[in-house]
């Protein structure tokens, strides 16, 4: 798998990439047939693996406030993709109720509750193809429809729909499809993980 070069673009990043914490990581258990969350991941069947290129999207930050180090992981047979991170803060339930922000600017194209699978979710489109997914929400706070900016608070971190114990799942999606997480303009997930993100930008 490729990954673009950290060290000094990472001082230009919209956030920075911090060592890699395994406190608290949780993950999501298998959706049940007919949800949302399977539902997508039948759609990634048999679509060829993105690599880790830039392509041309928005600039997307870490979905927290800033001055906050989440872990985030992935699994192989992660649900609806490999590329979907899991980001939990502290551990156990620490990060139960942590308020949730949009990673930019957009409108929110989906919200509302998948028991089998993501329970409380938003899904929010970025323009050009490109959005982004928060999953197992406690509460979610914007509506369908809704125009968010880059810092808007979209709701809480929680344990619903098809979990093991709280934490947020996430996504990144280009043309129905979940790619490779970029945060800022330099910083890639580190899949499987964990490591550590912080957003630095739009608080």
């Amino acid at each position: 798998m490729i990954r673009s070069a950290l060290g000094a673009a990472v001082a230009l990043a919209a956030l920075t990439l911090t060592p890699a914490a395994s406190a608290g990581a949780v993950q999501d258990a298998a959706p049940a047939p007919g949800s949302y969350m399977a539902q997508r991941a039948a759609l990634q069947t048999g679509k060829a693996g993105t690599a880790m290129t830039p392509l041309a999207r928005p600039l997307l930050r870490v979905p927290f406030r800033c001055n906050e180090t989440w872990s985030g992981a992935s699994r192989s047979g992660h649900s609806p993709s490999y590329y979907a991170v899991d980001l939990n803060w502290g551990s156990g339930t620490d990060d139960l109720g942590k308020p949730v922000k949009t990673s930019a600017a957009g409108t929110v194209v989906r919200s509302a509750y998948d028991a089998g699978g993501y329970g409380n979710y938003i899904e929010i489109a970025h323009g050009d193809g490109w959005h982004t997914l928060y999953a197992h929400l406690q509460s979610r706070a914007v509506g369908v429809g809704a125009t968010v900016t880059d810092s808007t608070q979209i709701g809480r971190v929680g344990d619903t729909g098809n979990v093991t114990g709280p934490h947020l799942h996430y996504e990144q999606i280009h043309d129905g499809t979940v790619v490779p997480a970029l945060f800022g303009t330099s910083t890639w997930v580190a899949y499987p993980g964990p490591a550590g993100y912080s957003r630095i930008r739009d608080c």
